[in-house]
């Protein structure tokens, strides 16, 4: 098996990379579960949304350690990580747009 490195950037064994994206795989993982928990509890679209750019999220530290095994190429790592930086981008300002125009213009016409 070939050492681990993050990316492509740094050389054989550097555990303190390994040690962050690990924290951050475990931190967006309580952050996806609590979403996808807030999400089953309110059931409204902005929190779907919300709940996916979390999932996003989620995936970069994912992609990273495929990245450090080899098992995805630099460059497909480097282009799945700007990939996921624009569908969170996007499911968030959808989430927040959904939640103060579709949501407010809903209410309105139900009162």
């Amino acid at each position: 098996m070939k050492p681990l490195s993050i990316g492509g950037h740094l050389g054989a064994g550097s555990v303190d990379i390994v040690a962050v994206v690990v924290l951050s795989a475990v931190a967006g993982a309580v952050l996806c579960g609590l979403a996808l928990a807030a999400y089953r509890q309110r059931g409204t679209r902005a929190y779907l949304l919300i709940a996916l750019a979390l999932s996003a999220l989620f995936a970069r530290p994912l992609i990273a350690l495929l990245s450090g095994f080899s098992v995805v190429s630099a460059p497909t790592h480097h282009f799945l990580e700007h990939a996921l930086d624009t569908l969170f981008v996007v499911l968030v300002l959808g989430a927040v747009y959904y939640a103060r125009t579709v949501e407010k213009r809903l209410d309105e016409e139900g009162q």
